[in-house]
């Protein structure tokens, strides 16, 4: 089996040598899903957040771990106290320097410290356990901002690829009316000039062809918008890009909308970020409560004092040391803080579940409305088929107008676009819905790759 990221690879290197060669690139839904996730910037974005985020616990829990400091300073200096306590440290002292006056008048003297000190955490007033779950949830909360960023990059090329099969087929429709209505036209145009068809009739009729030819441009602009917007999702040029599949009639399972909502409720990664914003605010509040308390480590040293740098006497110094922030005016705001921003959270959260609610109730019926259009849909469109059956010969009798006929084309033309909307929106209703639902995975994907009639 050929390793995942060697397809990867040559998937890549196919898109970029057929975009420098200018050649058309085909794609199935999945392999465009595939493409945009590969580079999407949202995406490559959501996923350094998560590194960031390993990196930032990482971080917290390496400060329980002894750590090493270097010292070094220079000082000069003829304070008596100052000479005296360096005369010292360096062991230098003589008889000499006991003298009355070389006492209280000592000469410059110079100082070079040099130490080594190691530090180990004893009591961090909670603080790092305080850290370490806040790097928990925001790991996880990175993670599930990756998921949502996957799963919104689906679905904004599942609803470029159906606008582009919408567009392209509603193109084919409207150009086989506006080319078998031309040819209608110039019919009556030259009955016309003999006198066998009512000006009034053929002007008309010219109107009708116009707005169906205004039409025809507006899905053409329609499409080309849509291949823009697929093309800037996957990275390659727009002139070349085709996309595989059809419009199906395609009937997708339908859960019922409490299941659906149950399974949102449960999986929405907004909804996770929401509940582990709220933790994570819980934690800072906590942690800002406990900023009063006292910081206890251990430590030892060695240090060493030099004039000249011909001798070095080590000194060695160990212990224990506590420190306990009295009088610290900050502490009262930075609760409060945590407080408010603890209810921020917890209101965010109330608000996202409603969205969430909203989402799958308006994506639910909306997928329902075009399942049960469907079949009045494609009922309306054979009966405008058959009355454009009926009235061409029976215009060609002359027992109907050009204008009755040319409005059996617009007709005709309106149900083709009502029908083929109608397919639109029950694929992308699907991928609404399953959006909505927070499972629109690579197996949704399938799924409607599948309903498309498109091979991977």
């Amino acid at each position: 089996m050929i390793p995942k990221w060697i397809a990867r690879g040559a998937f890549l290197a196919l898109l970029l040598a057929a975009q420098a060669s200018a050649q058309a690139v085909g794609f199935s839904l999945g392999a465009a899903v595939d493409a945009a996730l590969q580079r999407s910037p949202g995406l490559t974005a959501a996923q350094y957040r998560v590194r960031e985020a390993d990196a930032s616990l990482r971080e917290t829990r390496t400060r329980r771990l002894p750590s090493l400091t270097a010292n070094s300073s220079f000082t000069r200096g003829d304070n008596p106290v100052y000479v005296f306590g360096s005369l010292l440290d360096q062991k230098s002292f003589t008889a000499a320097n006991f003298d009355i006056y070389s006492l209280n008048n000592p000469s410059l003297t110079s100082n070079f410290r040099n130490s080594f000190e190691v530090g180990v955490p004893l009591f961090t007033g909670f603080e790092l356990q305080s850290r370490e779950r806040l790097g928990r949830l925001g790991r996880d909360a990175a993670a599930s901002g990756q998921d949502l960023a996957a799963q919104r990059t689906r679905y904004a090329v599942a609803e470029s690829f159906l606008q582009i099969l919408f567009q392209q087929e509603l193109g084919r429709a409207l150009s086989e009316r506006v080319a078998a209505s031309a040819a209608e036209v110039e019919s009556a145009r030259r009955l016309k000039e003999k006198g066998l068809v009512l000006g009034s009739d053929y002007y008309a009729a010219q109107a009708i062809l116009g707005g169906l030819q205004t039409w025809q441009a507006r899905a053409d602009a329609g499409l080309a918008a849509a291949r823009s917007s697929l093309a800037t999702l996957l990275g390659v040029a727009p002139e070349g890009l085709e996309v595989r599949g059809s419009l199906a009639a395609r009937e997708y399972p339908l859960e019922a909308e409490s299941q659906l909502l149950e399974r949102a409720l449960s999986q929405r990664p907004e909804l996770r970020q929401a509940s582990l914003q709220e933790g994570m605010a819980s934690a800072l509040r906590r942690k800002e409560g406990l900023s009063l308390l006292p910081k206890v480590d251990a430590f030892a040293a060695l240090e060493t004092d030099t004039r000249d740098f011909n001798a070095n006497p080590w000194n060695r110094l160990f212990g224990v040391r506590a420190s306990l922030p009295l009088g610290d005016a900050t502490y009262l705001p930075r609760r409060s803080r945590a407080e408010a921003a603890l209810e921020a959270s917890r209101a965010d959260a109330r608000r996202a579940r409603e969205t969430v609610q909203l989402e799958v109730g308006q994506a639910y019926q909306g997928y329902k409305g075009a399942r049960a259009s469907l079949p009045v849909a494609q009922t309306t469109l054979g009966q405008a088929q058959k009355a454009l059956a009926l009235f061409r010969p029976l215009y060609r009798e002359g027992r109907q107008s050009i204008l009755e006929v040319l409005r059996a084309e617009e007709g005709l033309a309106r149900t083709e676009a009502a029908y083929l909307d109608n397919l639109y929106s029950l694929h992308a209703g699907r991928a609404r819905l399953l959006l909505a639902a927070g499972s629109l995975d690579e197996s949704a994907v399938r799924e409607l790759e599948q309903g498309l009639g498109g091979a991977r």
